[in-house]
């Protein structure tokens, strides 16, 4: 990170401001939907909302990354979207063979990929350490495409950043909207490789296919997801701290 970007950041003291939001108690929601946990918890941080891959803040000079999540959260997120390199099928022809009609009636092929066991359409992933490739294998045709771990390693650096707060919040439903209790948060710092690898092999992160055919037979990827439910974000690092 160059040091404009950082200098643009805000440094925020954690330890000091987190236990200030705390005792505040339930929030008013500044945004519906599941945005709104991050989107109210930047507000009162004085983090601009921004889209970019670029970290949220600094702390100490250091570059973090703030991701934040309502307790008791049981569904994957995704991290991350990255095309495999592409071998013997391209999207189209991957599709007309092993896909089915979607609830819209289109021919799509939208699927949940692990290391543990081949799912309903025949698909799961192989790691290949000493090839360094996570292989996308079918039951019947054998290794279809494939990701390079380097490439998968400076994506996930890039995205998840070596310095990431995860904050919790209890949420409730009141008449005028939802409101947040931010109670807890978790300083992890040293991303780990070996660490994805072994969630990989856990089944705990997973790829998903997320395309189908439009009628005029083009294919409409919406991006092939790196999933990993929030409860185990914490497990992808060396380091964690605990700030109530």
């Amino acid at each position: 990170m160059n040091n404009s970007i950082a200098q643009s950041m805000p440094e925020i003291d954690i330890r000091k401001t987190l236990p200030k939001l705390f005792r505040k108690g339930f929030l008013k929601s500044l945004r519906e939907g599941d945005t709104g946990v991050g989107f109210t918890i930047e507000t009162e941080l004085g983090i601009k909302e921004n889209n970019s891959e670029n970290v949220d803040f600094t702390y100490n000079g250091a570059p973090v990354e703030l991701k934040t999540q309502r307790e008791h959260a049981s569904s994957n997120i995704t991290l991350f979207t990255k095309e495999p390199e592409k071998g013997k099928f391209n999207d189209a022809s991957l599709i007309k063979k092993y896909g089915y009609a979607d609830v819209y009636g289109r021919r799509g092929l939208k699927i949940t990929l692990t290391t543990k066991e081949f799912n309903p359409q025949g698909f799961k992933l192989e790691i290949n350490e000493s090839e360094e490739k996570i292989n996308i294998v079918h039951e019947r045709d054998g290794n279809i495409w494939y990701y390079s771990l380097n490439d998968i390693f400076a994506k996930l650096h890039k995205k998840l950043a070596d310095n990431l707060l995860v904050v919790i919040a209890e949420s409730k439903e009141e008449k005028d909207g939802e409101y947040l209790h931010y109670k807890r948060a978790y300083f992890l710092s040293n991303l780990s490789e070996e660490k994805f690898i072994q969630l990989l092999r856990e089944g705990k992160f997973v790829i998903e296919f997320r395309m189908h055919l439009k009628p005029t037979g083009i294919v409409r990827n919406h991006g092939t997801g790196f999933r990993l439910n929030e409860r185990y974000l914490a497990d992808l690092y060396e380091t964690k701290e605990i700030i109530e």
